[in-house]
């Protein structure tokens, strides 16, 4: 089983095995002592998340169910889902689970793995999560590395603080940063219902280096005296409160916790730019340019790059390639503190971009004049390093546009 159904299998699984929990609850009695026993996870239970909104790559919509499980007194185990679509028309999917340790009048520490996917696009994280509580305030905690084909690897970290103003609201925020966002922040408001057991409204927006996301819906709650199921409305007096739901029941479901961490906000970027808006990460996008001829390029230095490793891929020169990359990257290049103010100047907006322009015609696009002289110089090399035969050698040679009317007779 491959990567991608592994997470899209995740992304159901606390929907499936919570439907048959949820169907078979009856209107029980509840002690008021039910949810404050000082257990990690008062219950089994299951959440439910609809929403939709939108951002500057088009609209998004989905689903994020969990289910938790108290293993334990104070150690509870929850498992995410998440799917729907980005970028108006770009599928998603993705699943995490979340083991944690709780003492619900005090702290939660725990762990978490997750991935998703998103277009043709994988991406995974593992991260630590903290919460301290004083009185109706949460603050929030999440140390995280994530690696994949959306961003490159790297670490990230959000800080953030809840206060429910009642027990039955919630007003939060956060600060994240990252290598490749650097700062960015959420706002978030969960409202609980009490005329109808177990829904809130909640409503989230995230900020980073290039725009905002917002979105909300409606979220169900389902546990032993919140069903909405049930006709028996008498438990109302006894169902839990917002505050209780979070600190004894439930966690946040990891992809909205952090839009932009490891969360929707990053996902929606990533579906813009596989759908050919502007670059995120690794996922290329157009060219900085709106041209979308498959390069994210828009310096001289990463034109260089893009090139050369174009001109060696797969060859035995790659190493070479990767020597270079390491020492002129403007990021986090040996020599970037040069590279870095360079690929500043060429950039196609910056003082020398018309430099970038004209290299960028004859060599780093699709549709530079060059391009088809690299590709084949590539494929000799690639033959020259794969033990292909000096015939194929040579027609190759002679197929190099210009180039083998030049050699002429001279080659065997």
């Amino acid at each position: 089983m491959n990567m991608r159904a592994i997470t899209l299998s995740a992304a159901f699984v606390a929907a499936t095995s919570a439907a048959p929990f949820v169907l078979a609850q009856d209107a029980v009695p509840v002690s008021p002592d039910q949810f404050g026993a000082g257990k990690g996870v008062a219950e089994t239970n299951f959440q439910l998340g609809i929403f939709g909104g939108g951002d500057e790559n088009g609209g998004l919509y989905g689903g994020a169910p969990s289910l938790t499980l108290p293993l334990g007194d104070n150690v509870g185990l929850q498992i995410d889902g998440i799917a729907g679509f980005v970028a108006d028309e770009v599928g998603f999917a993705g699943g995490a689970a979340q083991l944690f340790y709780r003492e619900p009048e005090t702290f939660m520490v725990g762990i978490v793995g997750a991935g998703y996917f998103v277009d043709d696009y994988e991406q995974y994280a593992v991260a630590g999560i903290a919460e301290y509580y004083i009185d109706n305030i949460t603050l929030e905690g999440t140390a995280g590395y994530t690696l994949g084909e959306v961003v490159p690897d790297q670490f990230y970290g959000r800080a953030g603080i809840s206060i429910y103003p009642n027990p039955n609201l919630r007003i939060g925020g956060g600060l994240m940063y990252s290598d490749v966002v650097g700062l960015g922040g959420d706002i978030q408001a969960e409202a609980l219902l009490t005329d109808i057991p177990g829904m809130a409204l909640f409503a989230t927006g995230a900020f980073d280096d290039k725009g905002a996301t917002g979105y909300g819906g409606v979220r169900f709650y389902f546990n032993s005296a919140t069903n909405l199921l049930s006709d028996d409305r008498t438990k109302q007096a006894s169902t839990p409160t917002l505050i209780d739901i979070h600190r004894k029941l439930v966690r946040p479901n990891f992809f909205l916790s952090d839009p932009i961490g490891f969360g929707v906000r990053q996902i929606s970027r990533a579906g813009g730019a596989a759908t050919g808006g502007d670059p995120f990460g690794d996922v290329p996008g157009d060219d900085g340019n709106g041209n979308g001829d498959g390069t994210t390029c828009a310096d001289l230095i990463c034109t260089v790059q893009d090139t050369l490793g174009g001109l060696t891929d797969q060859s035995l020169l790659d190493p070479v390639t990767d020597l270079v990359n390491t020492l002129v990257d403007p990021t986090d290049g040996a020599l970037s503190a040069l590279t870095g103010q360079l690929a500043d100047l060429t950039n196609v907006d910056g003082a020398l971009g018309a430099v970038t322009e004209l290299v960028q015609g004859l060599v780093g696009t699709d549709n530079s004049a060059l391009t088809p002289l690299v590709d084949a110089l590539n494929e000799v090399l690639v033959g020259l390093g794969g033990g292909t035969s000096p015939e194929d050698i040579t027609a190759q040679i002679s197929a190099i546009p210009g180039l083998g009317g030049i050699l002429g007779g001279l080659l065997p």
